[in-house]
C-alpha cells in the first residue's frame, strides 16, 4: 500500500510540475494584460550640464503565470537619455521575453549638454513598452542646470561670485593671500567630493534674509535607502571651509554651510583681530567637527550650528562670543553616530613637535541653547596650573549638563536639562534626518533670555521675528511664535 501511495503521490507532483511548466512556457496573449513598474516616472533631481551621465533604475514586473512577449522596448526620443535592458545596451530593443512571475532591471542614463539658460531646465522623454497590441509608457524627467565649473581654481585678486549661475567646484577653490572672495546674495557654491574652500585672503559671504548664500555638496539625488534619503541631507558630501593661519576679518552672514566632511576650520594665531564673524547663518550636518578654531577671535550671533559626527564647536585657545545661538546635536546615520559632546573648551594645544602648549582661552555665551542627546554636552580640558589662562561664562542659557557638575560661578541664570521641545521630535520617525529646531509651546527656552543682551542687530531672530514683541526674549536663534 505504501509503495502504491508513493507512486501515486509522485505522479501527481510530476503532473502538477508539467502543467505549471507548460503554463509558464506559454505566451500571454491577453489584450488586457499589463506590465507593472516600480515607478510610473523616473525622475532625476537637478543635474549639472556637461557632467557625464547620471543613472537610475527602473524595475519591470511580469505578474502573470505566463511568459510575456514584449514586442518592443524603445526610447521615444533618445537625444538625452539612454537605456540598458537587463545588460543589453539598446535604445530600441525588439522581441524581449520576460518569464512568468519574473522581473527585469532597466538602467536609465541621462546627460545634459550646456546651453545659454541661466535658470533650471527640464528634459523629458518616455520609454515605450509594446505587447499584445497594447502600448505602455514610463515617463522620464530630468532637471538640468548650467553652472560655472571651476577646476584647480585660484583667486589671486578680489573676485565676486553672483547668483546668475551656480558655481561647481571640482577640487580646491583657493583664495590667495591679499585677495577677497565676495559671495553675493543668492550665490550657490556646489562642491564635489572632498573639494575644499581654502582661504588665505578674506572670505566675505553676505546673503540677505530673502536670498541666502549656499555652500554645499553637488548631489541632489537620492540614496538607495528605504525610505529614499536625499544626498543633500547626508554628511560627508564635500570637504569644508578652511580659514588659514594669519587670515582675518572673514564674514559669514545669511549663509548656509552644510553636509561637508567638516564645517569651518580657523587657525588665526592671534586674538588681537577678529578672525571670523558668523551672524544669521546656519552651519550643519557634517561628518566631523562643525566648527574648529585655534587661538582665534570669533563672534557668533543669531545662528544655528547643528548635527555633527564630532564636536559642534572644538575650541583650543582663543576668544569667543556667542549671542542668541542654538547649538544642537542629534547626528545619527546608518554609517555612524556622533562621538563627542557639543562643546569642547580647552587652553591646550599639541604642537608639531608633540609638545603641549598653553594658549589663553575665554568664552562668553548669552541667551543661547546647548542641547543634544548626550547627558553632558559641555566638555572642558584645561591646564589648571595657570587659572588666569582660561575662563568661560554662560548667561541665560538652556544647557544639557548634569547639575552636580555645573553648580559653579561660570553659569548665571541658566536652566539645566529643561526640555527644549524641538519641533523635529514630533515627526522624527516619519521624516528621518529632517531637523527643525524651532520649539513648541512649553519649551524651556521661552522667556529665559535677558533683554539687556538684545542689541539692535539682534532684535529680529533668524526668521525675522521680533524678540521683544512679547516683552521677554527666548534663548536660541529662534523666538517662539504661537
Amino acid at each position: 500500500m505504501l509503495r502504491k501511495f508513493v507512486v501515486f503521490f509522485t505522479s501527481i507532483v510530476l503532473l502538477v510540475v508539467m502543467v505549471t511548466s507548460c503554463t509558464e512556457d506559454t505566451i500571454n496573449v491577453d489584450a488586457n494584460f499589463r506590465l507593472e513598474f516600480s515607478s510610473d516616472t523616473v525622475r532625476f533631481d537637478t543635474l549639472f550640464t556637461d557632467m557625464g551621465s547620471a543613472t537610475l533604475k527602473l524595475k519591470v514586473y511580469n505578474t502573470s503565470n505566463q511568459k510575456a512577449h514584449i514586442e518592443q522596448i524603445r526610447l521615444m526620443n533618445a537625444e538625452y537619455y539612454h537605456i540598458n535592458v537587463s545588460g543589453i545596451q539598446a535604445d530600441d530593443l525588439k522581441d524581449f521575453y520576460l518569464n512568468a512571475k519574473d522581473s527585469m532591471l532597466i538602467f536609465v542614463q541621462v546627460k545634459l549638454n550646456p546651453n545659454e539658460a541661466t535658470v533650471p531646465m527640464v528634459v523629458r522623454d518616455s520609454i515605450l513598452f509594446a505587447l499584445n497590441e497594447q502600448k505602455q509608457f514610463v515617463q522620464l524627467e530630468a532637471f538640468g542646470q548650467n553652472a560655472i565649473r571651476l577646476h584647480k581654481h585660484s583667486i589671486e585678486s578680489d573676485q565676486v561670485f553672483t547668483d546668475e549661475l551656480p558655481y561647481l567646484i571640482d577640487d580646491t577653490l583657493w583664495v590667495k593671500k591679499g585677495a577677497t572672495l565676495t559671495l553675493m546674495p543668492g550665490a550657490r557654491l556646489y562642491f564635489r567630493k572632498n573639494a575644499v574652500l581654502y582661504v588665505e585672503g578674506r572670505l566675505h559671504s553676505e546673503g540677505t534674509a530673502q536670498n541666502w548664500v549656499e555652500l554645499r555638496g553637488d548631489r541632489s539625488d537620492f540614496m538607495n535607502t528605504i525610505p529614499p534619503l536625499s544626498y543633500d541631507l547626508c554628511s560627508g558630501q564635500w570637504g569644508g571651509v578652511v580659514l588659514a593661519k594669519g587670515s582675518f576679518n572673514h564674514l559669514i552672514a545669511y549663509t548656509d554651510v552644510r553636509n561637508g566632511n567638516f564645517g569651518i576650520r580657523i587657525d588665526s594665531t592671534t586674538t588681537q583681530q577678529t578672525a571670523l564673524t558668523i551672524k544669521n547663518a546656519q552651519v550643519r550636518n557634517v561628518l566631523g567637527n562643525l566648527l574648529e578654531a585655534t587661538n582665534a577671535k570669533v563672534e557668533i550671533s543669531n545662528s544655528l550650528l547643528c548635527n555633527a559626527g564630532g564636536y559642534i564647536a572644538c575650541l583650543r585657545g582663543g576668544d569667543y562670543t556667542w549671542k542668541h545661538c542654538t547649538l544642537t546635536n542629534y547626528y545619527q546615520f546608518s554609517w555612524g553616530s556622533r562621538t563627542q559632546a557639543i562643546l569642547l573648551f580647552s587652553n591646550q594645544l599639541i604642537d608639531d613637535a608633540g609638545e603641549t602648549q598653553v594658549i589663553p582661552f575665554k568664552s562668553l555665551m548669552l541667551n543661547s541653547v546647548v542641547y543634544g542627546n548626550y547627558n553632558n554636552e559641555i566638555q572642558t580640558k584645561f591646564d589648571e596650573t595657570d587659572p588666569a589662562s582660561y575662563g568661560y561664562v554662560f548667561k541665560n542659557c538652556l544647557l544639557k549638563q548634569r547639575v552636580t557638575e555645573v553648580l559653579n560661578p561660570p553659569y548665571e541664570a541658566c536652566i539645566f536639562n529643561g526640555k527644549p521641545l524641538f519641533l523635529f521630535e514630533k515627526w522624527e520617525q516619519e521624516r528621518p534626518h529632517v531637523y527643525d529646531f524651532h520649539v513648541e509651546s512649553g519649551s524651556a527656552v521661552i522667556g529665559i533670555g535677558n533683554n539687556e543682551y538684545v542689541t539692535p542687530d539682534l532684535v529680529l531672530d533668524l526668521d525675522g521675528n521680533n524678540r521683544l514683541s512679547d516683552g521677554s526674549c527666548d534663548a536660541g536663534c529662534y523666538e517662539y511664535v504661537q
